[in-house]
């Protein structure tokens, strides 16, 4: 029995190894557009510069580039406690979720 029950702690120990140290839960998706207007005013769009989550600037009429805080975002939209993490890495990836 003494190998039966060490066999089982080793494999509960793989358990605790494999499972994520602490879980997050899902706030919600990020809106690019709604982020440039609320860190820019009304007059600021998203724009794709190429093809990952990080390639998105705002532009204005003018042609201006400032770049996305989408940190800033998730916590104003869902709360201090959210934020933005950029899933798989592609342009459309993004989404918010709680600590």
């Amino acid at each position: 029995m003494p190998a039966l029950s060490g066999i089982f702690g080793v494999v509960a120990g793989l358990v605790l190894l494999a499972a994520p140290a602490s879980a997050r839960i899902w706030a919600g998706p990020v809106d690019i557009n709604e982020a440039c207007g609320q860190q820019y005013g009304g007059g600021w769009k998203a724009s794709l510069d190429g093809g990952s989550a990080y390639d998105w600037s705002c532009v204005n009429s003018a042609g201006a580039h400032k770049s996305i805080n989408v940190d800033a975002y998730c916590s104003q939209k869902y709360g201090n406690a959210a934020y933005a993490d950029p899933q798989g890495g592609g342009a459309y990836d993004w989404g918010c979720y709680w600590r």
